[in-house]
């Protein structure tokens, strides 16, 4: 899996992408190898269709306006005994440390201000609104004119209306609206998840840097990343959620639709808890020997 890939898509993709193609190439990147950026298996597989989100003919379209970009470039056909082979192409880096910044320098010592607008040589230009010869422009709180938030029959509206008060009680039956503090819906129940269990840790991922916890849900499931996060958490102090990312890669693929789980070997007897054994069974156990 092409941890590292998928973050160099997310990054340094071309912005002349779609959606669509981004999310595509998020899904290869995943199945590819970080080194040869060659993919594995095929991009039929239905983990590929339903992580991104397109059917077997959208696919086919989005690889074809892909390869015309030169994002993707197809190394071999599929065959009877190999899969069709795809590479991703080498990204520009948007800012790499031989390149230095095009913007020039806003504020150095070289360069004067160049908006004037408050040197001590420029007057103000904004007319003196509040001084005592000018009178105030706002007519609304003039003696002659009515205040529009008392009705005619001379009763004002309360600043804070009673529970008895239609508007308040209207508001009372909206539920509140719930806040997802930057997280993805797809990923909530993951988050959830481990918070429930304990696993208290943080999630610096930002916009598309969701992108790869997202994948990793569509491929191996909530339950299973929530698993292997539990128990990696048990044997050593995680504090954030780059942690578990290199064991979620890791994780088996969800089974197929229509795989059915295999059937357990009865033990004959049934089940028996366990007894602590008494001297007696010790000694006829001693006397089989």
């Amino acid at each position: 899996m092409g941890i590292r890939l998928i973050v160099e898509v997310l990054t340094d993709a071309p912005e002349t992408l779609t959606h669509r193609e981004k999310l595509l190439l998020v899904v290869l990147a995943e199945d590819a190898n970080d080194d040869t950026r060659v993919t594995w298996n095929s991009v039929e597989r239905p983990e590929v269709l339903r992580g991104a989100k397109l059917s077997r003919s959208q696919l086919y379209a989005v690889l074809k306006s892909l390869s015309t970009k030169g994002v993707v470039a197809k190394l071999s056909a599929g065959q009877k005994n190999g899969t069709a082979k795809y590479r991703i192409s080498a990204f520009e880096a948007s800012q790499c440390p031989g390149i230095p910044d095009t913007d020039a320098p806003s504020q150095g010592p070289s360069s004067a201000d160049t908006d004037g607008s408050q040197c001590p040589e420029t007057p103000d230009t904004d007319a003196n609104g509040q001084c005592p010869e000018n009178a105030d422009t706002e007519p609304s709180q003039c003696q002659e004119i009515r205040d529009v938030s008392v009705p005619e029959s001379g009763t004002p509206t309360p600043l804070y209306p009673s529970s008895t008060t239609p508007s308040a009680s209207k508001q009372e039956s909206q539920p509140p609206a719930l806040l997802d503090y930057g997280i993805p819906e797809a990923a909530r129940p993951l988050v959830d998840g481990l918070t429930a269990a304990g696993v208290i840790v943080r999630w610096p991922f930002k916009g598309n840097a969701w992108f790869p916890v997202l994948a990793l849900i569509t491929k191996s499931g909530v339950p299973a990343m929530v698993d292997h996060a539990i128990k990696a958490a048990s044997r050593t102090s995680v504090e954030s959620a780059n942690y578990f990312l290199k064991g979620w890669g890791e994780l088996p693929p969800l089974p197929a639709p229509g795989v059915e789980r295999p059937p357990l070997r009865a033990v004959s007897g049934g089940y028996q808890p366990y007894k602590q054994p008494t001297p007696e069974d010790r000694a006829a156990d001693l006397g089989h020997f």
